[in-house]
């Protein structure tokens, strides 16, 4: 019963983030894009249920395997190797990638472990990494979210979003 009451409070939080964050970029004239391992489109879709989405949102690449990752966003396959794919480093690339891919203003990527399998010692289950990538650059932040694999996903797409956010207010 609790883990389904915080699912919903996040479901009309990612719904409030992503009404604020189409208001906030239609009012900048910019565009806004999504490359995404584990949320698989969650973003992009939480993004395209806002009314007026589709004069800011310009696609969503769901790259769930390392090989997409480097074909379709030109993640290097040498980074995957040095530091996984959950890294600081892939979702920069991923950011990066998605930004070029679709010719938008800013890039959200989102990589990590929702469970209940994977991890590592250095990133446990729950651990994500979400990458931005600006006119003026490129970053990563790096979470580590508790509770079962639906909660790690809906925190992680609020964060993007909140990540988002936070850069058009700049």
């Amino acid at each position: 019963m609790c883990a389904s009451i915080a699912l919903e409070q996040l479901q009309l939080d990612i719904d409030d983030v992503a009404l604020r964050l189409v208001r906030l970029a239609a009012e900048r004239g910019v565009t806004l894009c999504c490359a995404e391992s584990l949320t698989a489109g969650m973003v992009s879709s939480s993004i395209a249920s806002v009314p007026g989405a589709s004069a800011v949102l310009l696609g969503g690449a769901v790259t769930y395997t390392n090989q997409i990752k480097e074909h379709l966003l030109s993640v290097s396959e040498k980074t995957i190797q040095e530091v996984t794919e959950v890294s600081f480093e892939v979702a920069q690339q991923m950011a990066s990638g998605a930004r070029s891919l679709f010719s938008s203003d800013y890039a959200v990527s989102l990589t990590g472990y929702a469970g209940p399998g994977g991890g590592t010692d250095m990133n446990p289950v729950g651990t994500v990494y979400i990458g931005l990538c600006s006119p003026q650059a490129v970053s990563s932040k790096r979470f580590v979210f508790s509770g079962n694999r639906q909660e790690v996903r809906f925190r992680a797409c609020l964060e993007a979003l909140r990540m988002l956010v936070d850069a058009l207010e700049r």
